[in-house]
Parts: C-alpha cells; structure tokens; sequence
C-alpha cells in the first residue's frame, strides 16, 4: 500500500559530506577521478553504433554533473541562507551583551561616586580599566575592600563583561562561517554554471550523431530488451508499487534531463515512479545511489534500485531474473534490459514510521 502520513523513506545510513567525489567514493568503495560511464552497446554491435553510443554516454555523464551541481547549488544556498541569520542573530545578541555591560558600568560608577565624594573608588578605578577585571580581581582580592552592596554591583559587571566577551566571539566565528558558506555557494554556482556548458556541448554533439546514424545503426543500437514485461509483478511494499508504475512506462523515448511523463532519462524514470506512491526521491543517479539499504547483487529482488559505471552514473530497476528496466539512452525507449557487468552497487527502499 502507499505511504500515509507517519512514514517515511529511510535515507542513506551513513554519514555524508558536501563533496560529491567523497559521496560516491562512500557508496560504491570507489577513488580517483571520474570517468565517462561505459556506453551501452548491444552485443556485435559496429563502430558505428559503438561510437553512437560513446557519444550518448558522455551526454548523459554530463547531463548528470550538471543535474547534480544545480541540486547542489540550491543546498549550498540554503546553507549560506541559514548561516548569514545565524550570525545576524548573534550579532544582535554580542550587540544586547555589551549594551548590559555598559549599564553594569553605570550603576557601580554611579554607586562608587556616591560612596566616596570627590572621585571614584582608587582600587574600583583601576578595576575598570584593566584589560580582565576578573584577572585583576584574582591578584588583589579586591572584593574584600569594598562593601558588601558595591561587590554586587561589581560581580553583575563582571557577569556582564564575560557574557559579552563569549557573545562576541561566537558572533566573529558565525560570520566567519557566513562568510565561508557564502564562498561555497558561489564555487557551486560557478561549477553548475561550467557542467551545464559541458552538458549542453556533449549533448548537442550526440544529437548530432543520432541525426546522422543511418535507420540500420539505430536500429542496431535499440537492439535488445522488451518493452512488454508484465506490469503485475507480485509482492508487496513501496518498492514493488514504483515497480509497477515504472512498468506502465515501457516505449517512452530515451531523453537527457527528462522527468516524464512523456519521455525520461534514466534516474528521471525512477524519480518519477516513486512520485507516483508518495516517495521523494533525489534527481540524479550518484545521489539516489544514497538512498536507501546497500544490498549484495547475488540478493537483489524485484524493485531493488541497480546503479552501473564507477562514478555511479545510470540507474534501473531490478525485475528479477537478471533483468531489469531502464531508460537506456538517446535514440533508445524504456525497456527492460538484462544486467550489464558494469554494475557497482544495488540499493533497497524501505520505509519507517517517523
């Protein structure tokens, strides 16, 4: 059945960092610098639809860099938008702390001059002008001096002192971290403004490819699969339910960036079937790749998530047997494929009560 209020899809279960390289080297075991994902080319396939589907793997890795770098940019600026109000508000707090300082100084300046007419209290005067009252106090035991109603008075400004010494130094360090969150946002905005260049470059170059490729090399390179895979898989659960609905999709054509309902790319396809049963999930692959419960190949059953290339850069779903659905790739149509060898990890959504 679908979720209703009270649950909610488990996210990853461990912890991750902002760098996308540290995320995926944390799913799959993986190092070192990205690759272009492996491009899908059916078995005997010529050149010709081998470099077709070359062209189609680098547009769709670029696709996804640029996918993941806006998701990114909008956490990034969240995150500045968060830490600039937090050091508004300690600003405002280190501003209130000096402010009753100020007024502690007041009252004992105001009490002392009463006490003493002509002048202030010598030993109160140089407590004032110390650089640390309370290290002054330390050496000279000055509270022993004065009577018992000015010691209040000099302890509330003591108080006072350390309460707006500590508030301006968390005000220093949460500007500082405004500071460096504003920064972050801004690398961000400049690399999703690079990937989506690149994005566009690779993607126009393979279009151009599939608009060249003769009627037999398309052909050849949508050889393979089914789009008829019976849509009533049995079992039960949100997994098996995104299933379901992700097989009524079978025929819709292959394109970079899509979300449905129409046409998909692949990790489009799967967002949008876990729409369908009330799930959020993540945009692109290498961060749906977080989602979830890890899970051995040899265990994966019917609605498991499969991700293929290292970095993480295509997705499907498993529908048993060694097969699974996927949106492959451009001048291709979701379909049901069997499992390739470049496969590098399998999760399982499951749901909790929160």
């Amino acid at each position: 059945m679908r979720p209703g209020p009270g649950w909610t899809a488990r996210l990853v279960t461990v912890l991750v960092t902002p760098v996308v390289g540290a995320l995926l080297a944390g799913v799959a075991g993986l190092g070192g610098p990205a690759a272009w994902a492996d491009p899908i080319v059916p078995p005997g396939a010529p050149d010709a639809v081998t470099e077709l589907a070359e062209a189609n793997a680098r547009a769709a890795d670029a696709t996804e860099a640029s996918l993941d770098a806006e998701e990114q940019l909008g956490v990034r600026r969240t995150e500045a938008d968060r830490t600039r109000r937090e050091a508004e508000g300690a600003r405002e707090a280190a501003d209130g702390a000096r402010a009753e300082r100020d007024r502690a100084f007041v009252d004992i300046d105001q009490v002392s001059r009463a006490a003493y007419q002509g002048g202030q209290l010598d030993a109160l005067a140089a407590l004032l002008g110390s650089e640390s009252p309370q290290a002054y106090l330390d050496r000279t035991s000055l509270l022993d001096t004065i009577s018992t109603e000015n010691q209040r008075f000099v302890q509330r400004f003591l108080d006072a002192t350390a309460v707006a010494e500590t508030a301006e130094r968390d005000a220093d360090a949460r500007a500082r971290d405004a500071d460096r969150a504003a920064s972050d946002a801004q690398r961000t905005a400049d690399d999703a403004e690079r990937r989506k260049a690149d994005a566009d470059r690779e993607v126009a170059a393979a279009e151009e490819a599939l608009a060249d490729a003769s009627p037999a090399t398309l052909a050849a390179l949508r050889r393979g699969g089914t789009t008829d895979f019976p849509t009533n898989i049995p079992g039960a659960g949100i997994a098996i339910e995104a299933l379901r609905v992700a097989l009524t999709q079978q025929g819709k054509p292959y394109l970079w960036g899509a979300t449905g309902p129409s046409t998909y790319d692949c990790s489009g396809l799967v967002q949008w079937a876990y729409r369908q049963v009330g799930v959020g999930m993540p945009r692109v692959s290498r961060q749906q790749a977080l989602v979830g419960i890890p899970v051995p190949y040899q265990d994966a059953r019917p609605g498991d998530l499969l991700f293929f290339n290292q970095p993480v850069s295509h997705v499907g779903i498993y529908v048993g047997g060694g097969q699974f659905l996927e949106a492959p790739q451009s001048g291709d149509v979701v379909k049901v494929s069997q499992v390739r060898s470049n496969i590098s990890g399998v999760r399982r959504i499951v749901l909790e009560r929160r």
